[in-house]
């Protein structure tokens, strides 16, 4: 058989009366002028596994994020349980009852495992009951035994994918959507997942798997429909079609092996040893290349084979000999003499901002420069004679790598190892989700550098990966080498065999649990939580103006503190405000112009002789044109494509202007009853002041435990993860700058209380020093990461210094001083105390 028709319901035995769950008429998409899709479609019914096959860039994931709403067709039309559905949104598509677990999961780093699922699924699933108890049975179902607390970012790339598989499951979906869901997962986490997918299908469930294992297909799909080139080639019933045949139509033509011939006969010398290796998870460890051979890396997932692969890419420090064609190499110069393929491509293999061409090349440009000027003929000759012999599919060599297929992004990772000429190869999981044809290309290229005389290391979880593709194999337990295995003697059954023989007392998938929950432990827990800082800068507030008080006993009168919180509070809302942009990824230049205006406004309503009613006309004017502003600059960045600096700059320099056309100087006394109650204390402490407290508190609540503040976070941390979760991401950006530009408002209430007057050049200053208090409170500018309370502590330190420094008699320079030696110090600390909470122990 060597085509596959397509087949009725009819034809297949299945009952012609049940109406599908999904239908998919005539899909069609395009990016620009390229067809990923065009006119798809298939029926998927309740209780069955529908497989979908096909290489890399076939169009799979194009048509998994039209289903689960994240992308919109060009031409077509879905139908739900019958329903024409239009448009399909990933909210739409939870609504629906459609849930999906990615290839590539939708994990967000900066949040925890219980944030990450609070975010990705609906209240609903967690009402009636402990919310830490339902996560923790949703997580225990999956066989995750993880902290709920520990941070996303510390889970180890199988743990990542389970939790994915755990939120996909937690809602009972009516259509279940699994995208190379066994792509990390060891055989036990594979059988749990294939009984739990065959309960579900029992249930009636309608299961999409998307799989370029064949063996998978054959244990756990009913029915198969296979794409190419982005075309629908037929539908079949999983036991009516053989195996050749859906390899002929996934790659278009007939594949002789999967593997190439292997060495024959003894090597003639020893190019690659390893001599008593022992590091991180791993000891003792020693084996031989020979030249022409491949040497494979076996064993249950979690005994030390990735971190041996890291140390010999020099990325992990060892002990022990490595030697090259007899040399010892030493450990500062593996990292310049091996070319590292990783075994998570996203996160270590692909610089996402660069191009195709860039990400091929950076390692390997001081082969195309002569003079320290970058031949670039050379360098595009070298990269498509690369690319001819990956076929890498690509648009344009300057294409955006991201915008390839995962599979066309391994061979970019390749490419970038074979441009560099290493001394050797490491490659940990260099097929992991990768297509059939693309895995076949990566064996080549693979046997042919090896035979060129270049060391070939392979790390594999595929048993079978390795047997087909390695001369020799080395079985790995608890860190230790259990078994070598060579020649005839390497099958899949003797490496699985070796490996769970010496599992007694080793490891297992749950290892890795241990190292995060003792890393999520005691004192480095609260080091890796957001709010660390507030004890550093609590202490060194405290310490400095004991300080300045021993130089100034006037330092901590009554009068100067209350001078210190009020300034403080103005500064507090405006950063507060501030560290909401940051969360977001973004930043807002414009908060102190903002302040100055609305300042301005003010100026001409609450005045003296002036009514109750004119005076909160003024109050209502300022809050209502900060939410404009922030209204605006949220829209010009969704919606006009403007760079969060770009947009607040152009408003930075509105707004300032218009401060000064609206008055060319002072003028406008504000109301001095007014500024009493802005500035009424209890004792020493103005009440303005203790409202700050309850806003960063309240704001510090809503940030960790409401549904808005996850959101808030989870754009920061991965826009792209958070979209295809179903969060609204132009919604929550344009509301967060509002919120900005409101807590600015509250800002400049407190600065219009402090300078009386309406003056145009007031308030630039509060956008550095608005920035400086977020990063001393240790929000991070990347997004994702921060907290309101270091934000008002770092507000209160950086005012106490400006104040020190006039109580001590220094100059005005000193303050610009001490605000950046602020920062430096804050920002090693912060890194110093966080790398140390995240070593092993």
């Amino acid at each position: 058989m060597t085509v596959i028709d397509t087949i009725t319901a009819s034809e297949t035995g299945h009952n012609p009366v049940t109406a599908p769950a999904l239908r998919l008429t005539g899909v069609t998409k395009y990016f620009a002028s390229v067809a990923a899709l065009v006119d798809v479609s298939v029926d998927i019914y309740p209780g069955e596994v529908h497989a979908i096959l096909g290489e890399n860039g076939a169009g799979k994931s194009t048509l998994m994020n039209i289903i689960s709403g994240v992308l919109q067709p060009s031409e077509g039309k879905l139908e739900v349980a019958g329903d024409p559905v239009s448009p399909m949104t990933p909210s739409r598509s939870t609504e629906l009852g459609i849930s999906i677990a990615y290839q590539h999961p939708a994990v967000l780093n900066d949040l925890t495992v219980l944030e990450n699922l609070r975010v990705a699924l609906p209240d609903e699933v967690f009402a009636g009951g402990d919310s830490l108890k339902i996560a923790r049975d949703m997580l225990d179902a999956v066989g995750l035994h993880v902290p709920l607390n520990a941070r996303a970012a510390d889970l180890p790339v199988p743990q990542r994918h389970l939790l994915e598989i755990a939120k996909a499951l937690a809602v009972q979906p009516r259509i279940l959507i699994m995208d190379e869901p066994t792509a990390a997962l060891d055989q036990d986490a594979t059988d749990m997942l294939f009984a739990r997918i065959r309960a579900l299908a029992a249930q009636g469930t309608a299961v999409i798997y998307i799989t370029h294992r064949m063996a998978e297909l054959r244990q756990i799909a009913d029915r198969v429909t296979v794409l190419r080139d982005g075309r629908m080639r037929g539908t079949s019933l999983a036991n009516d079609v053989t195996d050749q045949a859906l390899l002929d139509m996934i790659v278009g033509r007939s594949l002789v092996s999967a593997f190439p011939p292997k060495a024959v006969g003894a090597a003639a010398t020893i190019n690659f040893a390893v001599r008593g290796l022992t590091g991180k998870n791993f000891s003792d460890v020693s084996f031989d290349v020979g030249r022409g051979r491949i040497i494979g890396i076996a064993g249950v997932d979690g005994n030390g084979q990735a971190e041996l692969m890291r140390a010999l890419a020099g990325l992990l420090p060892y002990t022990g000999q490595v030697l090259l064609n007899g040399d010892a190499l030493k450990a500062d110069t593996l990292s310049r003499t091996a070319a590292y393929m990783p075994a998570d491509r996203h996160e270590e293999g692909l610089a996402a901002d660069l191009t195709v061409r860039e990400n091929a090349t950076f390692t390997a440009l001081d082969r195309f420069a002569s003079g320290g000027v970058m031949n670039r003929s050379r360098e595009l000759a070298d990269v498509r004679d690369i690319f001819g012999q990956l076929a890498v599919k690509t648009p344009g060599l300057d294409a955006k790598v991201l915008s390839l297929s995962g599979g066309n992004q391994q061979k970019i990772v390749m490419s970038r190892a074979l441009l560099s000429r290493p001394g050797y190869i490491i490659a940990d999981q260099p097929t992991q989700g990768v297509d059939v044809g693309a895995r076949f290309e990566i064996y080549r290229i693979l046997r042919e550098v090896s035979d060129a005389g270049t060391p070939v290391i392979v790390n594999s979880s595929d048993a079978a990966e390795l047997e087909g593709l390695c001369d020799t194999v080395v079985v790995m337990s608890r860190g230790r080498v259990a078994q070598v295995l060579e020649g005839d003697a390497i099958t899949e059954e003797r490496i699985v065999g070796a490996a769970v023989q010496a599992e007694t007392h080793a490891p297992n998938m749950g290892e890795p649990t241990v190292q995060v929950q003792k890393s999520r432990g005691g004192w480095r827990h609260l080091v890796q939580s957001d709010n660390a800082t507030a004890i550093p800068l609590a202490a060194v507030i405290v310490l400095l103006g004991l300080y300045v008080f021993g130089q100034n006993a006037n330092y901590l009168s009554a009068f100067n503190i209350s001078n210190i919180l009020l300034l403080a509070t103005a500064l507090g809302f405006i950063a507060m405000g501030q560290t909401i942009a940051l969360l977001m990824g973004g930043i807002d230049l414009s908060v102190g112009p903002l302040a100055g205006f609305l300042v301005v406004v003010g100026s001409f309503f609450i005045n003296d002789g002036q009514g109750a009613s004119t005076i909160a006309l003024g109050f209502v004017l300022m809050f209502a044109c900060a939410a404009v502003v922030g209204a605006v600059n949220g829209s010009l960045m969704r919606y006009a494509n403007f760079t969060p600096i770009a947009a607040t700059l152009a408003m930075y320099i509105g707004l300032q202007g218009l401060s000064f056309v609206l008055r060319d100087g002072p003028g406008g006394y504000i109301n001095f009853t007014v500024m009493d109650w802005l500035t009424w204390k209890l004792g020493p402490i103005p009440v303005a002041f203790i409202v700050l407290i309850v806003f960063g508190i309240t704001a510090e609540i809503l940030l960790r435990r409401s549904r808005g503040g996850w959101q808030l976070r989870a754009v920061g941390s991965d826009e792209g993860a958070a979209r295809r979760l179903g969060v609204r991401v132009n919604r929550v950006f344009i509301l967060g700058y509002v919120a900005v530009s409101l807590l600015t408002a509250c800002g400049a209430v407190m600065l219009m209380a402090q300078i009386g007057v309406g003056d145009p050049s007031q308030g630039i200053t509060y956008t550095l020093s608005s920035i400086t208090a977020v990063v001393l409170g240790g929000t991070s500018l990347r997004g994702g990461r921060g907290t309101f309370i270091g934000t008002i502590l770092g507000a209160v330190l950086l005012t106490e210094v400006l104040n020190a420094v006039s109580f001590l008699g220094l100059s005005q320079a000193y303050q610009y001083f001490f605000q950046g030696a602020l920062i430096v110090v804050a920002a090693l600390i912060y890194a110093t105390a966080r790398s140390r909470a995240e070593a092993p122990t």
